[in-house]
């Protein structure tokens, strides 16, 4: 492999990372969401009681 290909396969490893990284991060801020307002929600309910 010439020091073109592999610079090539290095970029789209690269992308491909910060792709997952980026969907992943995602995900994880919205499952912190989901579970604080299902928090919120539980609060809220057991203080009408």
């Amino acid at each position: 492999m010439d020091a073109n290909a592999i610079l090539d396969h290095q970029f789209l490893v690269a992308a491909y990372v910060a792709t997952w990284v980026i969907q992943l991060g995602y995900l994880v801020r919205l499952a912190l969401k989901w579970r604080a307002e299902k928090r919120a929600e539980k609060a809220l309910d057991t203080q009408a009681r």
